[in-house]
């Protein structure tokens, strides 16, 4: 396990080591728990965005760069663009972040 630095308030550092783990081990548990839900419902929103794209121009995002963008080439469409991309990234971060939760639940 990995050494971090927490700052707490005192009444929990007042706490005798063994005591303080069985404060803030389930505790983490629970703050874990409750940000891979936040996680989730980032990335359902972000899908919600990504799905409005592909339905309005009928392609991957992929495509839609190597493709779609050029022959466009408005301003709503990199706008579009910017936005899908960014969204995009959400999803990528919301699962790396939920990736490692999930591991923490099997660590006791």
């Amino acid at each position: 396990m990995e050494h971090i630095e927490l700052n707490v308030p005192k009444a929990i550092q007042k706490l005798i080591g063994d005591e303080r783990d069985r404060l803030l081990r389930p505790a983490l548990r629970v703050a874990a728990k409750q940000r891979a839900r936040e996680l989730e419902k980032e990335r359902r929103e972000a899908l919600g965005h990504i799905r409005r794209f592909e339905r309005k121009y009928n392609v991957s995002l992929s495509v839609f760069e190597r493709k779609t963008l050029r022959t466009l080439d408005t301003i709503q469409a990199h706008e579009d663009f910017n936005d899908w991309f960014f969204w995009t990234r959400v999803i990528e971060r919301a699962e790396q972040a939920t990736r490692a939760l999930k591991k923490m639940e099997t660590v006791s």
